[in-house]
Parts: structure tokens; sequence; C-alpha cells
């Protein structure tokens, strides 16, 4: 005989640990009557008044949400004993229906699949594919001040203004449909930079952010501004506090160390993932609070290049909280010394 499938093996556990129950009461009751949970099992107190028929259906359907297997919550020497899981369960119970008698008069609309979607815990903010808040531990771990260092030291003293040109691909402003097109990036120290690509413009004096000529404030200018200000000069982890280093992780293949500390200036978390190789910057997620949940976004380096004696990224990929994607593509790089900071102006003079 093959294996059984887990799916199958769970209702065959439950039906095998139930059965007494279920004999007993086939000897008592009639046909005509549908037993309830509460008649045929021990230890009922959420699905009182549930026909019985119904309660293998609804536990099958919760281990499946939380992959979960029956003794995850269930003493596997009695089932009907309380365990400090079952409570939990029965309280999420409880809070499902309350949820679905008063905002879907009754209908079952939420689920414990709605939130946790096969996991333990459920995830209540949208990160970005490949990104992750959980590293694993890293002893002894390194200083943060010690990866900024080696970081600013692998790139390299800038002696001007980096001016790459390449591709855009990115939804349209107009359409939202995705688009490449050509994009030049005019990148200075202390956060100054100028992006510009057909009719969208991105510009920044290192303390104004506009977009399209217009100046922009709170969230949507820090998103912006932290495409001028990482990776770049000595000032690149500047107004980042209370750093540490969380653990070890991989991005792709390539393996990280990663630095987390806190941006007061955006009221906001920020991860920094080192290649523990080149120790040049690799990913920046950046996490802040609303009162509905945290945002997050992030940065990802790659392709580093040496020019005239510094490392620059060619690729550059800015994902914001929705999972829309900006990803640039450089074919060129240079160092310009002798541009000025008015290139950094909104009006781009």
């Amino acid at each position: 005989m093959g294996h059984m499938p887990r799916a199958i093996s769970r209702l065959f556990l439950l039906a095998f640990a139930t059965t007494p129950f279920i004999v007993a009461w086939a000897q008592q009751t009639t046909a005509k009557q549908a037993p309830t949970c509460e008649q045929v099992y021990k230890n009922i107190q959420v699905f009182k008044g549930v026909p019985a028929s119904e309660l293998i259906p609804a536990m099958e359907f919760m281990a499946a949400s939380l992959k979960y297997e029956c003794s995850s919550c269930h003493d596997s020497k009695d089932y009907s004993a309380d365990t400090r899981t079952k409570e939990t369960a029965r309280h999420m119970v409880l809070m499902q229906t309350d949820i679905n008698a008063k905002n879907f008069n009754g209908r079952v609309q939420v689920t414990c699949m709605t939130c946790h979607r096969g996991s333990e815990r459920p995830d209540g903010t949208p990160i970005p594919d490949g990104v992750s808040f959980r590293h694993q531990r890293l002893d002894p771990a390194p200083k943060p001040e010690d990866l900024f260092a080696k970081h600013i030291a692998a790139v390299g003293k800038p002696s001007g203004v980096l001016v790459r040109t390449g591709t855009l691909t990115a939804p349209s402003d107009a359409t939202h449909k995705v688009e490449t097109s050509p994009l030049e990036f005019i990148q200075g120290e202390g956060g100054k930079f100028r992006m510009v690509s057909l009719a969208r413009k991105v510009t920044s004096d290192g303390t104004q952010i506009s977009y399209g000529g217009y100046p922009m404030t709170d969230e949507p200018a820090a998103v912006l501004g932290r495409m001028g200000r990482a990776w770049r000069g000595v000032d690149a982890f500047a107004g980042l506090e209370r750093t540490t280093v969380t653990g070890k992780d991989t991005i792709g293949t390539t393996s990280v160390v990663v630095v987390r500390g806190s941006r007061p200036a955006t009221v906001s978390t920020e991860e920094l993932s080192f290649d523990v190789k080149s120790n040049l910057l690799m990913r920046l997620v950046n996490a802040r609070r609303s009162p509905l949940g945290t945002v997050v976004s992030s940065l990802d380096y790659s392709n580093y290049k040496a020019v005239s004696g510094v490392r620059v990224p060619m690729k550059v990929v800015m994902t914001f909280a929705g999972g829309e994607q900006w990803i640039m593509n450089f074919k060129t790089a240079k160092i310009d010394s002798s541009m000025s900071d008015k290139a950094f102006a909104p009006s781009g003079g």
C-alpha cells in the first residue's frame, strides 16, 4: 500500500479519534435528526449548534489555511482536551464569525485563509518579492560602522558628478502600462540628483524633491529621495541611528550581512544588505508605519562597474509599496567634474 496523501491522512486521524463518539450517537438518534457538534463530540464550545458532519471539514480547512497538522492544536492522546493553541483557534473562529456577521450578513467571506495564507502568523504587511525581515543569526557579528566604512572604501571617493545613461522600465504615468524609455540619471553628493526619462523628471537639490517641477513632501518625497541618497559618497548612511547587525541572508546567490537602523528624518526603519565578499551595498529596504499598517519599499543595486576609480551600480531596481517597479539599466557611466549644482535645480538649468 502506497503512502497516504497528507490531507487524507489528517482526515483519517480525525475520523479515527472521534469514532467512539459518532458510534455512541448513532445508537441514540434517529435518521430524521441531524446531530450537532456538541451532541457528538466532547468539549465543543464555538461550534455549538453546527451540524456534526461539518466539524471535520472545518478542522481540515483551518489546517490547510495554516499548513498545520492535527497535533498542532490537539493533544494527540485526547483530542477533546484543552490546549493553548486550541484556545487561540476558538478565539479566531469567533472573530471570523463576528466579522462576517457584522459586515457580510453572515456570509462566509472572510476566512482563516484570508489572513494566514499558509502561515501560522498572518503577514500584515505587503512586502516586495524577495525581501525578508528574518535573517540567520551571525555570531560574532561585525560592527555596523565597520560595514559602512568598508562599503565607502570599496566604492571609492567621488571626484565629480556621476552621469549615467540607459533605459527605464516602469509603468507609464499616463497609461499605467509598463514601458521602456531612454534614461539619464545625474547624481552628485549629499542626495543631489536629476533623473529624466521622457516626460518623467525627478530632481533633488539635497533638500527638496520635485517631480515634474512640482515640490513633493512627506513619504512620496522620502521614497524618491532614496534614489539619490543611498550607496554613494561618505554621506551614504548619514542620518541612520541605533544601528545593529541583524544577521546574514542571501540575495539571489549572493551572501549578505544585514544592518538595521532607524531613520528619524522619515520616521522609518531601514535594513541595508552588504555583499560579504565585495562589501558593496546590495539592497536598501525602508519600512514606515502608517495608521493602517507598515509601508515597505526597497532599492536593489547590482552590476557594479569601475568608472574613473569609483564603483557604480549599473542596475538599480526601485520597488514601491504596491509592487510597482522602476528598473534602471545603465549602459554608460562617466564622472563629470565640471557640472555645477544648477543641474539639480527643478528647472534643470
